[in-house]
């Protein structure tokens, strides 16, 4: 990092009130990541680049504090993620090149940039539980002991973590992944649960992710496949759609479904808005507002398949999130190159078709 206007920069954050916590991606708060990332907590040693877009943190400074990672939720079937110890460094760089630009190499990612150390020591890892609803806690915070100043006009800020000496597999951070070459809604499993059925048989829906699914003023298809238990007939699928994912009439979701004869399932959505539709359609089109407000909008979808002639039914096993994309594909607001059990290699991994990396929570001043 450039010193020279250290002093200044740092009085000008702390002069303008200003944001104390931002996520990347932004607007992912409070809501699941679309993928997963196992590298680097996920292994016993690891190394990533993670380069994010300056204007995902700030107008012109930020002084970062912490970094703080959550737990997957939906999108890796890991559980009870163990407890382990790293060797941990972190260094920062303020580098020319945007998300879009980054090689496999590290060094070329690295150009001549200046290393700013920020982390080297120790690095517990906390076992973890997933918590419904998701996201999960940000149960990883590394305080940094000397804060980071980062000038937003000498580039975008890249993290180079590495991780060594660590034992066991289990620990893939919240993720994302963002196509680069087309238009669609960012999907996300916020729930799945295998055993939800009922004496009325099984559901599952799917939000296909294809160009064009999901995008502002266009449609969203959600499908379903319903399969009716033996003497039962699932003649209709109702397919609900909300805004909300967190609280059903001032109580917490999900809810469980036991009472009403589905002992395994969970309502894991607030039902705002309904579709009823014959089983035989394979499925519902919802279709999608045109005003540019509606972008990045997160939708929750779920469903239910009905025995008419019974009185049965049966929820689907799945809940997806969709936040409403743009009709362009979206530029990344980071970038991840990655590698696991990393012992001095001089490439890893790079999304070849979009943005990957992991939601990560800056912990400072943002100004």
């Amino acid at each position: 990092m450039q010193a020279i206007h250290a002093v200044s920069a740092a009085l000008f954050v702390f002069a303008v009130p200003a944001q104390s916590f931002v996520v990347v991606p932004n607007g992912y708060e409070n809501l699941e990541g679309t993928s997963a990332a196992r590298t680097p907590f996920g292994w016993s040693a690891g190394r990533v680049q993670y380069l994010v877009d300056g204007s995902q943190l700030c107008q012109s400074v930020a002084l970062i504090s912490n970094l703080r990672f959550r737990l997957d939720g939906g999108n890796f079937n890991v559980d009870a993620p163990t407890a382990k110890t790293f060797q941990c460094t972190i260094d920062a760089y303020e580098v020319p090149i945007g998300p879009a630009a980054m090689s496999a190499t590290w060094t070329n990612n690295i150009g001549s940039a200046v290393a700013t150390p920020v982390y080297n020591g120790p690095l517990q890892v906390p076992a973890a539980l997933r918590q419904l609803p998701y996201p999960n806690p940000w149960v990883l915070d590394i305080a940094l002991p000397q804060p980071l100043l980062y000038t937003r006009a000498n580039g975008n800020l890249l993290l180079d973590i590495t991780v060594t000496g660590g034992t066991g597999d289990n620990w893939p951070a919240d993720g994302f992944f963002f196509h680069a070459t087309e238009a669609r809604g960012e999907v996300t499993k916020i729930h799945e649960d295998p055993a939800c059925s009922s004496a009325s048989g099984t559901l599952t829906i799917d939000v296909p992710q294809v160009a064009g699914n999901g995008v502002l003023g266009g449609s969203l298809q959600v499908t379903h496949n319903a399969v009716a238990a033996p003497g039962a007939t699932l003649d209709f699928v109702l397919h609900v759609l909300s805004l909300e994912n967190r609280q059903l009439g001032g109580l917490p979701l999900p809810v469980s479904l036991a009472a009403l004869g589905a002992p395994t399932c969970l309502l894991n959505v607030d039902p705002q808005l309904g579709a009823l539709v014959p089983t035989a359609n394979g499925g519902q089109t919802w279709t999608l507002p045109s005003v540019p407000s509606a972008v990045g909008v997160a939708l929750f979808t779920q469903a239910v398949a009905i025995d008419f002639a019974n009185g049965g039914f049966v929820p689907s096993r799945v809940s997806y999130q969709v936040r409403v994309g743009d009709v362009v594909a979206p530029a990344g607001p980071a970038q991840m190159v990655h590698r696991s059990n990393y012992t001095g290699q001089s490439t890893g991994a790079l999304s070849p078709t979009g943005f990957y990396g992991m939601v990560v929570g800056f912990t400072g001043t943002f100004q």
